[in-house]
């Protein structure tokens, strides 16, 4: 992985995350880095018997956090088959594959609890993605994102083959503006690296 600007082919979110769902994993903790854990300062108090649903789930990165909890169940939501069939699995966690562009395959007020970690780059229309979550959330319930601000596009090499995968660089104020826009409450933590903003963590509440 690098930041070479040089012109190469741009891959889907779904084919790049095929390719290299067997290397993924050795990304995890530099992943894990960004975050610092705060996210776990704004969930609920309580998480027991709690319905989660983990869009962008991919091969269980954030499940760790999650797997002393005795939450009531735990959808793992990936458009990677290859990437969430290494997702760990047991009675509690459901595998979905699926299109965060598209409809979500859920029925309306069946979370209390939605997460997305290095997602909404991959999501052209977060708009659609946003009145989505907002569907399948119970009242009162919360959705938490953690947002990667990438100045840069890394260039990936994969055996022979080099390559980017597509991104889109949504601004903090307009993610903020969409969410107020599709009746959430908004909660935003910027998170710094010597003194630099490089991810937030992004609380939304439907009331």
């Amino acid at each position: 992985m690098g930041y070479d600007s040089k012109h190469v082919e741009i891959k889907s979110p779904q084919e790049w995350y095929n390719l290299i769902a067997d290397e993924y994993g050795k990304y995890h903790k530099h992943l894990d880095s960004f975050d610092k854990w705060f996210f776990q300062r704004i969930l609920p108090r309580k998480i027991d018997d709690m319905r989660i649903i983990d869009l962008g789930a991919g091969d269980g990165r954030m499940r760790k956090f999650f797997k002393d909890s005795p939450i009531k169940q735990y959808t793992a939501c990936d458009i990677s088959e290859k990437l969430l069939k290494k997702h760990p699995g047991t009675k509690k966690v459901e595998k979905i594959i699926c299109d965060l562009e598209k409809e979500l395959p859920f029925q309306d007020n069946s979370y209390e609890l939605a997460i997305s970690f290095f997602v909404l780059e991959h999501i052209d229309n977060i708009q659609w993605l946003l009145q989505e979550i907002y569907r399948i959330l119970t009242p009162g319930g919360q959705r938490v994102i953690g947002h990667f601000l990438q100045r840069r596009e890394f260039l990936w090499k994969k055996d022979k083959e080099i390559f980017k995968i597509e991104l889109f660089n949504h601004r903090i104020q307009d993610i903020e503006k969409l969410a107020k826009e599709n009746f959430f409450s908004v909660e935003i933590f910027p998170i710094a690296e010597k003194w630099t903003v490089i991810w937030y963590v992004i609380s939304l509440r439907k009331d």
